[in-house]
């Protein structure tokens, strides 16, 4: 007798399970194979390149031309200005600790404000060992056709000449706002 109930037990189970699932609405297995199934791999991808950012300037080195961005004052949106370094030599100084470079940029103004030359006149300076120095002396220009501005669509080449302490380390460069615009790498 107690085997017949757990098998009418079981059997009801079975029944109300069946029924329940189509009293919710419920698919049969076999329409459940028509519907498309959507899987991560047809999900769309979307990837951004990796550039740069105002907290993480590109790296400019002689021969290399980045994009950098300016703020040319404090209530206006960033402005893009294309920079190359023609060269960087490293020139006499008498100055005990002390190396200076000179470093020949070539300035286009991609943007839509007038840029500052003067912002190339240095920058920080950071050595290998993360020691900063903030006011970067600046002992030289030779500007070939830097005019006191740049305007937009127009380009201009200069020298800077800085002087920073021994060693190895990276010249910071940054905007009139303080906002990292490149590095350049120094090797003395």
């Amino acid at each position: 007798m107690r085997t017949r109930n757990l098998i009418v037990t079981a059997a009801s189970a079975a029944v109300l399970a069946v029924g329940g699932v189509t009293a919710c609405g419920g698919t049969p297995a076999q329409d459940k194979a028509d519907l498309p199934v959507t899987t991560t791999a047809d999900l769309p991808v979307t990837t951004t390149e990796e550039q740069p950012t105002r907290q993480s300037p590109p790296t400019l080195r002689v021969g290399e031309t980045v994009t950098a961005y300016y703020q040319p004052t404090y209530d206006e949106p960033d402005q893009p200005v294309k920079v190359t370094l023609k060269d960087l030599a490293e020139v006499a100084n008498e100055t005990p600790g002390k190396t200076s470079y000179a470093m020949t940029f070539r300035v286009e103004n991609t943007g839509t404000a007038t840029f500052l030359p003067s912002l190339l006149d240095g920058g920080t300076w950071e050595s290998e060992d993360g020691r900063l120095v903030d006011s970067v002396s600046v002992v030289g220009h030779e500007y070939e056709d830097f005019v006191q501005e740049i305007p937009p669509g127009k380009y201009a080449i200069g020298t800077s000449v800085v002087e920073v302490p021994e060693g190895k380390g990276t010249l910071h460069f940054t905007d009139t706002g303080t906002s990292p615009m490149f590095d350049v790498p120094l090797d003395s």
